[in-house]
């Protein structure tokens, strides 16, 4: 039996970095954009997190999502298959123009000025809507916690390690 998951897609990886990025200001962090992807993909893992304040109004959404057939047995290990993937998805939107290739350098992503394609923008547009709450608590609340130290994005998913950071 042949059971697709978006995680393991580069072509789904691509389009949620476009769409997450495209909601998010400023540039953020590599490490931080792929921790928001998984729980894109993932999002009821998002209830078992160490929660930032501001959390409790966005959990109500979140719930009936819960689905018994897609459960997360090792967040960490499907973390750690996806890392190549996302990886490979940001290095093809840099050589496409997507992504700035000087801040990819530096470990941060950007956004680019290069516009997408009209049909594709639509799609992303109406992805936002129908995935509203959960794209504005990943590009709001949890895309403005600190990456680093004590209750940072890495401490509070455990996704990855924090421990040896240097602040």
């Amino acid at each position: 039996m042949l059971i697709y998951n978006p995680a393991y897609d580069i072509y789904h990886t691509m389009y949620r970095i476009l769409l997450l990025s495209s909601r998010i200001v400023n540039s953020i962090e590599i490490d931080k954009l792929k921790i928001l992807d998984f729980y894109y993909v993932y999002p009821t893992e998002l209830l078992d997190i160490k929660k930032p304040v501001g959390f409790k109004k966005y959990e109500k959404f979140l719930k009936p999502e819960k689905n018994k057939y897609d459960r997360v047995n090792n967040p960490k290990r499907i973390f750690y298959k996806m890392n190549s993937i996302q990886y490979q998805a940001m290095k093809i939107l840099v050589a496409y123009g997507y992504l700035d290739s000087e801040s990819f350098e530096n470990g941060m992503v950007k956004i680019t000025k290069k516009s997408l394609e009209k049909e594709f923008q639509e799609t992303l547009e109406k992805s936002i809507e129908l995935n509203i709450n959960l794209i504005t608590l990943l590009t709001g609340p949890f895309a403005v916690i600190n990456l680093y130290g004590h209750l940072g994005l890495k401490e509070r998913t455990g996704l990855i390690e924090f421990r040896y950071d240097t602040i």
